[in-house]
């Protein structure tokens, strides 16, 4: 009897008996998506399956949708927290007076590019003069894109025929109904090559430096919550991280993310994957930075076509602190 008080006061004083302390509950957090579950975001997937939002003290769920959907809903406060959208987006938002801020670069590369078959030659703006071009409509950001290469080229618009022809440029393109089509440099590409159809790839982002995809919120909270950002933004690069060093590992620990994943296309994906992560120039100087000049570059573009009809403080859609080193 005596032994056991003496065990039981050196268990208290040892402090080895006692009951772990409670944890903090999780903040619950929802991201916006502008699209179905896709690859494209496996840096979201792996800061999650990896632990990186949890570590943070982050329950991350998603909500898929379009992008002017997730950018209003961010701007009313209605139901997420994190929103992706391109840097022209939040600027011609800003324009109308939504409350909303870029604080961390998601790639550093414009994604679009324009395409053709290997019979007909694509190499420079200049290429595109004569050519019957599809694109989904005159909005977002194929014609974001195909403005800026008519701006870097200097050609008219009327130079070239335009044919707005929804989501069906691929198979639009195989049947010859236009010779141009626009998609994403790290998609349609790979996937044409992939299906015995070689292409020339114009890539927007080599010719015109306007700034592509960023993680945005509410400016307000951004001013409530600047710590539980801070969180959410490191976690996110180290998601960017993992999957730049393992982009085959990212597929397979994106796949729960995303139902409609077809295994038999796991090779492909993963070169989809590879030309993502490209975009993102993952290494630690450059992941996640927001670049200011870009932002220049694409308020003097929307400016030019009179997407924004008056001159904007570019550097108030941004936020630079929580990507600095």
């Amino acid at each position: 009897m005596i032994r056991r008080i003496v065990l039981l006061v050196m268990c208290i004083l040892m402090s080895a008996c006692t009951t772990p302390a409670p944890q903090a509950p999780l903040t619950e957090i929802v991201v916006g998506m502008p699209y179905i579950p896709n690859i494209q975001f496996a840096h979201f997937y792996m800061a999650q399956e990896k632990g990186y939002f949890a570590e943070a003290g982050l329950r991350v769920t998603f909500d898929y949708n379009f992008e002017n959907d997730v950018v209003q809903r961010l701007a009313t406060n209605n139901g997420i927290q994190f929103a992706l959208a391109s840097a022209d987006t939040v600027l011609l938002a800003r324009a109308k007076g939504l409350p909303i801020t870029a604080v961390m670069a998601t790639s550093q590369e414009f994604p679009i590019a324009f395409i053709a078959k290997a019979t007909t030659p694509l190499s420079s703006p200049a290429d595109l003069v004569g050519k019957k071009i599809g694109i989904p409509g005159r909005f977002g950001a194929s014609y974001i894109g195909l403005q800026a290469l008519l701006r870097a080229g200097a050609i008219d618009e009327s130079q070239l025929s335009i044919s707005e022809i929804g989501f069906n440029q691929v198979p639009l393109l195989l049947n010859d109904t236009v010779e141009v089509i626009s998609g994403y440099a790290n998609n349609e590409p790979i996937q044409l090559s992939a299906a015995g159809t070689p292409v020339f790839v114009l890539r927007v982002a080599d010719v015109a430096p306007i700034a592509s995809d960023h993680l945005i919120i509410n400016t307000s909270y951004g001013a409530e919550q600047a710590d539980t950002v801070a969180k959410f933004v490191a976690a996110l690069r180290k998601g960017m991280q993992s999957v730049a060093e393992d982009p085959a590992g990212a597929y397979d620990a994106s796949l729960s993310n995303i139902p409609e994943a077809d295994p038999a296309k796991r090779d492909v994906t993963i070169e989809v994957l590879r030309a993502t992560v490209a975009m993102w120039q993952a290494d630690t100087s450059t992941l996640g930075k927001i670049n200011p000049e870009k932002w220049v570059q694409t308020h003097a573009l929307l400016r030019s076509i009179n997407l924004l009809t008056q001159d904007m403080d570019v550097p108030d859609a941004y936020d630079v602190s929580y990507v600095s080193e």
